[in-house]
């Protein structure tokens, strides 16, 4: 007889059937039962499956970091890259072949870049001259009472946009709610809210951009990479 994994130890525990995890929390039946044999075949890898034991454990009111270390080890994850377990889940692409430059084609390019290069510096000097012959007269209509205030934001307003291939996602409001736990793909984009934070994990960084209260923050990370990110009104922290 087979070991009982601590997921299903734990479930059982708590009195629930498989039906009514899968009920709560929105996960296939088959997916639950497949996590239960520290299997990630069913749910598509390892990356999801630790969003969905996460998601089960709140529900079963069991420790989420020791279920997730468990099916990792089972899987042997310590001892892979991250970005090779997201290559086996079609979640990343493989990076294709970069050409070398010959030495010629580098040599015409530094060339064409020092002349360019020539070219501006006498651009901006020029520019420079004229500027130091321009007189600044002051309005006479401007009040020194008329003080602009600063702009202050009001909570966090975060924009994920998915901008290549697909990655998993998992999101808590400054409450720690799970609010989101799910993908996004290449050309969705989702929105969420919150007065004071969100917490923010990413599977595959390079592919989703980050857009916080209006400011472009660019792409959240490198390829393959799994990062987490604290979001507020002030600004990102990395964690």
């Amino acid at each position: 007889m087979s070991e009982i994994s601590q997921l299903r130890a734990a479930r059982e525990a708590a009195g629930l059937t498989v039906e009514q995890v899968s009920k709560k929390t929105n996960i296939r039946i088959g997916v639950i039962e497949d996590l239960e044999k520290n299997s990630v075949e069913v749910c598509g890898g390892i990356a999801y499956a630790r969003g969905h034991i996460r998601s089960i454990a709140r529900v079963i009111k069991a420790d989420g970091d020791l279920l997730v270390a468990e099916i990792e080890a089972a899987q042997g994850t310590e001892s892979r890259k991250i970005i090779d377990r997201l290559y086996d889940n079609n979640v990343a692409d493989r990076p294709k072949e970069k050409k070398v430059m010959k030495f010629s084609t580098l040599a015409g390019v530094a060339a064409s870049i020092l002349g360019i290069g020539f070219v501006v510096t006498i651009a901006l000097n020029n520019a420079s001259t004229t500027s130091n012959k321009v007189e600044i007269t002051p309005s006479e209509s401007a009040s020194p009472s008329s003080t602009a205030s600063p702009v202050t934001s009001t909570g966090v307003n975060l924009l994920l946009s998915g901008v290549g291939g697909k990655t998993w996602i998992g999101i808590k409001n400054s409450k720690g709610e799970q609010v989101f736990d799910g993908q996004i793909k290449s050309g969705e984009t989702q929105s969420f809210t919150d007065s004071q934070s969100l917490n923010v994990t990413i599977g595959n960084a390079s592919a989703v951009k980050v857009t916080l209260n209006g400011s472009d923050l660019g792409v959240a990370g490198g390829y393959g990479e799994v990062v987490r990110f604290n979001y507020t009104p002030t600004g990102a922290v990395k964690e």
